[in-house]
């Protein structure tokens, strides 16, 4: 203390006082004693905690995952993205404790002790630091708890301040909230995502069972006390939750715009939701009063480096892996750099059949896209895509047939595919665009057939390329038109491709490709002999090769192509062979071609139960890619009519394998033409009116994926109304008209959520019902 100093209890001067001393007198000494008695257990400071003027929505898991980590674990970090809800999550936690709460909101500070000091109501102590008086009072409490809001732009020093604090105060916890963790022993990440979305199709019903409908429609209504979620307005309500990524905040900002849009009108703006969503109440914190302030505030606290990754991740617009993100951001290895974003709050990891790729929530990316078109970084990433996809595709081309391992990475990436098909063709970059059509053409896009569309093809042919890249494309083009029956066309490319690779002589690969394809045409134009040739000549060209796959390729096109001209039984051991040497490569999806063609064999011979277990093992191995499989859904619907035993489900199927083949112009080869078109005039013979038009009807709503499901699922052995769909499906149907949800449905039955909706589905397209609903009055009326 100076000379100046005064009492801390009257203020009166300590004149002359010796060092440290704070009071005028012993009177004194005992009143700010007794003031501090009597503030202490029996009226507990104010905790702080912020009053909610809003309704609290769903949650509940959450919240009780949170406070059973609470209770055993001293310190909790609740992290999550820009607007998930952290703070209000925490409120909600702490306003149900009944012990000493101190909240502590580092948004507007700039030192954490001294934040802590005034959080927690310490007093000071004569020559004692303000972390003594912290201490002293939090160890005058039995179970206190420090609530640290929004730490992120305070990191280490808030992560210094709760060791210290942990240490000294073994009965205090702490709860910190933050986009990303604070990093200390002992701390328990509680990680908080987006809100349960409803699936799409859903009905009023199903849709405000999920917390963010639930949330729109609250946030709507308390502006717009006319608004209710109806079947007008569902459809909207959802895609609009789903955009969103089901993020509170941005469902808050969207749903308040109500007064004015629909939630229609709020889907179609989506686009631009970054000035969209701007109508935050004044109340609010400054950063949740806009998306984009939300967003900006975690974009702004990264280094440059991470800046830079995350416009350049945004320019993808698609989930990318570490191979992608490392070539895109121009470093050896990003791993740190995804970690580092990864615990900010700033990516999404997601893992697939041991894969794990990383995406942006949509609203992150819009925003980080704004800031990538700023520093120009557009074209950058473009140019580096197309490095990428041709420095995968490049080493392949002069094989007979891809490595698998190359498709399923360009599968895995196909939009970065699309972005460096487009990028090349601006820049006119002919040869690096060939090579990314080549990775088009080898990739089965889930939006459409397996191939590289014929204008893709025809335009990058018009170019100068270098003979090995010619050559590839153009038996690319031979394949293309061979599946649309354009033989003439197929003969005049494999032709092509073939004098380019006799010419060079030094890729093997590519010219027993050549052969197969131009044998192939060869055999469909009036030269069958020439054809045995070719494919002979093929087939010796690989008969020592270490590619097992590309001889069992070949060896199956060769039986198939032999099949059809009435030749099954040489056609036998050359597929026989060619099943033996796929399964050895071990990738049962790849089994698809030579498994339909053993079916045919096993049609022509008659061996009709036969074919249907063949064509069943296709249909079940190659489910990973549902577009190369319209002809094992004819092959089993052509078994099953051999059989006898389930006309209505083949012709289903051959109507849904139709609906395929005239969307995509897929033309059956004569041979299995005319099969087709027999089993079908069998059906109908078979089949009366009523359910003819029933089983067409079933096929042509299918989708492919749906169809397939359908060709598996088991048909009961009842041929009355009611036994229609299994009982597995009819059980589905039943808990849906009790009104459960899809994952309610599957944890009481111990079954996915996936599989659920595929019972649903298969049930629905059986009994010719157009909604969920309709299922559920079916089940009510005929399982009462």
């Amino acid at each position: 203390m100076t000379a100046n100093a005064a009492c801390v209890t009257c203020g009166n001067p300590l004149k002359d006082a010796p060092s440290g001393r704070r009071y005028c007198s012993n009177a004194c000494r005992q009143r700010a004693y007794r003031e501090r008695s009597s503030a202490r257990d029996d009226a507990p400071h104010d905790s702080g905690v912020p009053a909610p003027l809003d309704t609290f929505v769903g949650r509940r898991e959450e919240l009780a995952a949170l406070a059973r980590l609470g209770a055993e674990h001293r310190l909790v970090s609740l992290v999550g993205p820009a607007g998930c809800g952290k703070t209000r999550l925490a409120v909600q936690h702490v306003g149900k404790r009944a012990d000493q709460v101190w909240w502590t909101s580092l948004v507007p500070a700039s030192g954490v002790a001294q934040a802590v000091y005034h959080a927690v109501g310490a007093h000071p102590l004569p020559n004692r630091s303000v972390r003594d008086a912290v201490i002293a009072e939090i160890e005058r409490h039995k179970r206190p708890l420090l609530v640290l809001d929004n730490c992120e732009h305070l990191l280490a020093d808030v992560a210094d301040v709760v060791s210290e604090l942990l240490a000294c105060c073994p009965r205090l916890r702490v709860l910190a909230t933050s986009r990303e963790p604070l990093r200390l022993a002992g701390e328990q990440v509680f990680a908080l995502g987006e809100l349960d979305l409803p699936p799409v199709g859903s009905d009023v019903t199903e849709a405000l069972r999920y917390d963010a409908v639930l949330l729109y429609r609250d946030r709507a209504v308390s502006v717009d006390r006319s608004f209710e979620v109806d079947a007008a307005n569902v459809a909207d309500v959802v895609a609009v939750c789903r955009s969103l990524d089901g993020m509170p905040l941005a469902i808050e900002l969207a749903a308040r715009r109500s007064t004015v849009l629909s939630p229609a009108d709020v889907l179609a703006r989506l686009g631009d939701r970054l000035a969209l969503l701007t109508a935050g109440p004044r109340a609010s914190d400054d950063r949740h009063r806009t998306l984009r302030a939300a967003i900006g505030w975690s974009y702004d606290l990264l280094s440059d480096e991470e800046q830079a990754a995350c416009r350049r991740l945004a320019v993808l617009g698609v989930p990318f892996d570490l191979g992608v993100a490392s070539a895109v951001c121009g470093v050896p290895d990003a791993l740190d750099l995804l970690t580092s974003l990864e615990q900010k709050s700033l990516l999404v990891v997601e893992r697939t059949s041991g894969h794990t790729t990383f995406r942006q929530l949509e609203s992150i990316r819009l925003y980080c896209r704004e800031r990538a078109i700023e520093h120009g970084d557009v074209p950058l990433v473009a140019d580096r895509v197309v490095d990428w996809v041709c420095s995968v595709v490049e080493p392949e081309i002069s094989s007979f047939f891809p490595a698998p391992s190359v498709v399923v990475r360009l599968e895995r990436n196909i939009g970065l595919v699309e972005l460096a098909v487009s990028r090349s063709a601006e820049t006119g970059d002919w040869p690096r665009h060939a090579l990314t059509i080549v990775a088009t053409a080898w990739t089965s896009n889930p939006r459409g057939p397996r191939g590289a569309p014929t204008e893709l093809l025809h335009r990058a042919l018009s170019q100068p390329l270098p003979p090995s890249y010619r050559s590839v494309l153009t038996v690319l083009a031979a394949m293309h038109h061979r599946i649309r029956g354009g033989w003439h066309v197929t003969r005049r490319f494999a032709q092509e491709s073939l004098a380019i690779e006799r010419a060079d002589a030094s890729r093997p690969g590519t010219l027993a490709r050549a052969l197969e394809v131009l044998a192939s045409a060869e055999a469909h134009t009036g030269n069958p002999e020439l054809a045995w040739q070719l494919f002979d000549e093929a087939v010796e060209l690989l008969r020592s090769s270490d590619d097992k796959l590309a001889r069992g390729v070949l060896l199956n096109s060769y039986g198939w192509t032999l099949l059809q001209h009435g030749e099954a039984e040489p056609a036998a051991p050359l597929v026989r062979e060619s099943l033996a040497l796929i399964r050895l490569v071990g990738l049962p999806h790849l089994l698809n071609p030579a498994l339909h063609t053993a079916g045919a064999i096993a049609l022509a011979r008659k061996s009709f139960p036969e074919a249907v277990d063949l064509f069943r093992e296709s249909l079940e191995v190659g489910s990973e890619h549902p577009m190369d499989q319209f002809y094992d859904l004819e092959g089993l619907a052509l078994g099953l009519v051999g059989v006898g035993s389930d006309d209505e489900r083949a012709l289903s199927l051959l109507t849904a394998a139709s609906v395929v083949r005239t969307r995509y112009d897929f033309r059956a080869e004569p041979y299995w033409q005319e099969l087709l078109d027999e089993a079908r005039s069998v059906c109908r013979s078979r089949i009366t009116a009523g359910r003819l038009r029933a089983a067409e009807s079933t096929g042509e709503r299918m989708s492919l994926p749906q169809a397939i499901s359908y060709a598996l699922t088991a048909r009961p052995a009842a041929e009355d109304d009611d036994a229609v769909i299994s009982a597995r499906e009819l059980h589905v149907a039943t808990l849906v008209a009790e009104g459960l949800t899809n994952r309610q449905i599957g944890q009481r039955l111990g079954i996915s959520t996936h599989t659920v909706a595929r019972h649903v589905t298969h049930a629905r397209a059986k009994l010719g019902l157009r909604s969920r609903a309709q299922l559920a009055v079916w089940a009510g009326r005929h399982t009462a």
